[in-house]
């Protein structure tokens, strides 16, 4: 899994592209590539909030806390101390839908796409079917957990590009609303 993530501390601000690595090791070493530096970190959660952290053989004690306004369990912002200095991290899943600043909604057809690899479970709407912003048009299976694809924006189902039972890859189209 890929994340992009801003730190800022004052007036500085650093952009890194995080990977976590899909094994795990057996004795709990977790894997993340920063750039194309490969690190291990051995985490264990002392009390809510404050993590004990062995990274690459150095010890850390991390304070965390979700920002204000932020869904509790999504990426986000979140405020890290560490070492009596803090850290404002804001995380960015490339898997999830991102608003723009702007609260007009796009504009012209729009085609969904499958943002993992998985098999389509059902389909929620049918073509010609006028659909409002974040309703469900289909549920997608991946690694054992079922998801649902919501409309971007209202409109209406112009093509449903699949079926149900279809395994897909990342990126398929799906449907297209206009």
């Amino acid at each position: 899994m890929k994340f992009n993530a801003r730190l800022r501390r004052g007036p500085n601000t650093l952009e890194h592209d995080v990977e976590l690595v899909a094994h795990e090791s057996v004795n709990g070493v977790r894997c993340f590539r920063i750039g194309r530096q490969l690190n291990e970190a051995h985490t264990e959660e002392i009390t809510p909030g404050v993590y004990s952290l062995l990274v690459n053989g150095r010890t850390y004690e991390a304070f965390v806390s979700k920002r204000p306004g932020d869904a509790p369990g999504s990426a986000g912002s979140y405020i890290i101390v560490v070492g009596g200095r803090r850290y404002v991290v804001e995380l960015h899943d490339p898997r999830q839908w991102r608003r723009t600043g702007s609260s007009i909604e796009a504009e012209g057809p729009q085609e969904i796409v499958a943002p993992m690899p998985g098999k389509i479970v059902k389909i929620l709407v049918s073509e010609g079917q006028d659909v409002a912003r974040g309703q469900g048009l289909l549920v997608i299976e991946a690694m054992k957990m079922q998801n649902e694809l919501r409309a971007p924006r209202a409109g209406r189902i112009e093509r449903v590009y699949l079926e149900e039972g279809r395994g897909v890859e990342s990126g398929a189209r799906l449907l297209r609303v206009v």
